[in-house]
């Protein structure tokens, strides 16, 4: 992730999104320990036909 922010910032970038499945609870507590806040959560719908 550190090599991810330096090029965003490199390439003047304002920050960094990532998405994440809701289903990834050690993932979300990685990116919160290093500093990512969740802004925003999203449910996808699927219909068989």
């Amino acid at each position: 992730m550190k090599k991810i922010e330096n090029w965003a910032t490199k390439s003047g970038a304002e920050g960094v999104l990532l998405r994440s499945n809701i289903k990834r609870k050690e993932a979300h507590l990685f990116y919160e320990k290093i500093g990512y806040a969740n802004i925003k959560q999203s449910l996808t719908f699927y219909k068989s036909l």
